[in-house]
């Protein structure tokens, strides 16, 4: 009788059926299942690691500086298991990540895993997938992270970006002025300065252009020393936040040339300096402003608060004010929806310039703490 036969006999057999087949099945070797197939998941918070050509669990290991045994046992698997390109393999605690990538960087200040990819010239799904990570995960300045195959590295500029002449930066400028005025855009103008939106900006030090950028001319305002202020005090309570939004488009084609400073209806508003108050606007139709002061300081500089909710008692047109003093509170009168003040900056009383780096020079927007001042001028106990 042929095998063949005599195993189809046995097999019609429901009793041994179940002890001669199992192994049958079961004999499939494991070394024909790829790791990434075979359903194992890893320990919560573990890093991960995608398989590349050549890989092999004595190598990956070697690299990582950890245990073969470990490195097994981290997958579920054995020596003889395969492993394919593309594969995501468990690193058991320890492991150095960093060592298995093709190139990494380090975090710089302000940077997230959207600014790390965009100057690298990479999608941010690779630099979060090659670090075994998710978007959730914070990265922290002066830490190493991966960098996918194909990543500009270094310090250098994008290799998709090409570089054209040097800008000098002024006071008052921030990205969005100099790529406006450069005739280039905000993004490829970071991509050249390896630099994120919160990259701050020093008046003296340079910054490259975009290859066909214009030389921008200075800010309006800027020459001669002008187009800064010395602040003595913020100009509302906290918390609060505020962005650069300086020339951003308005209702009927304005511009917008001061900063919206966003906290709920109520909060202080302050003098920002010692000066007097030389104009009022009370809300009312047509009066995009709303409820509204002008501070005038004794160098002629002028700060514009817009949107209040009321006034503070006892002031009017040509009162004598101290930085610190409570002139107002935060609204949404006027041409606006939001609670927030809209706060220009003019020096020597010309014109507007951004009041965006002033903040930051001066530590924010906003007093988190106790209030300067009551209205009236009198300091709280």
């Amino acid at each position: 009788m042929r095998v063949g036969a005599c195993l189809r006999r046995v097999a019609d057999s429901p009793i041994v059926a179940s002890i001669v087949l199992f192994p049958l099945v079961a004999a499939t070797p494991l070394s024909s299942v790829p790791v990434s197939a075979a359903g194992f998941s890893c320990s919560s918070g573990a890093a991960t690691y995608a398989v590349r050509s050549g890989d092999g669990w004595f190598a990956i290991a070697e690299r990582a500086e950890v245990g073969v045994r470990s490195l097994l046992d981290a997958n579920g698997a054995t020596s003889d298991a395969e492993l394919h390109p593309g594969d995501r393999l468990c690193l058991p605690g320890g492991a150095k990540l960093t060592a298995l990538c093709e190139s990494t960087t380090t975090v710089r200040a302000g940077e997230g895993w959207s600014a790390i990819a965009q100057r690298s010239d990479v999608s941010m799904s690779s630099v979060v997938e090659v670090n075994g990570a998710d978007t959730s995960r914070v990265v922290h300045p002066g830490e190493t992270v991966c960098l996918p195959p194909g990543a500009a590295t270094g310090s250098s500029p994008s290799r998709a970006a090409a570089v054209g002449s040097d800008y000098t930066i002024t006071r008052g400028d921030s990205w969005y002025r100099i790529a406006e005025r450069a005739g280039t855009t905000v993004r490829a103008l970071l991509e050249v300065n390896g630099a994120s939106p919160d990259t701050p900006l020093h008046p003296g030090r340079e910054v490259r252009l975009p290859a066909g950028a214009t030389q921008p001319s200075a800010p309006a305002g800027s020459s001669s020393g002008a187009g800064w202020a010395t602040l003595a005090a913020l100009p509302t309570q906290g918390p609060c936040w505020y962005s650069d939004s300086w020339g951003h488009l308005r209702s009927g084609g304005r511009r917008h040339v001061g900063v919206d400073v966003f906290t709920v209806t109520g909060e202080y508003v302050y003098a920002v300096a010692d000066g007097t108050l030389t104009l009022r606007k009370w809300a009312q139709p047509g009066n995009i402003s709303g409820n509204a002061w002008r501070l005038t300081a004794a160098d002629g500089t002028a700060y514009f608060y817009a949107h209040l909710s009321d006034f503070a008692p006892d002031l009017s047109v040509g009162s004598s004010v101290r930085a610190g003093q409570i002139i107002g509170w935060i609204g949404r009168t006027g041409n606006t929806t939001v609670d927030h003040l809209h706060f220009e900056v003019r020096p020597g009383g010309g014109s507007p310039v951004n009041p965006y780096p002033i903040l930051r020079a001066h530590g924010g927007a906003c007093n988190q703490g106790t209030p300067y001042m009551q209205p009236g001028g009198w300091i709280p106990d």
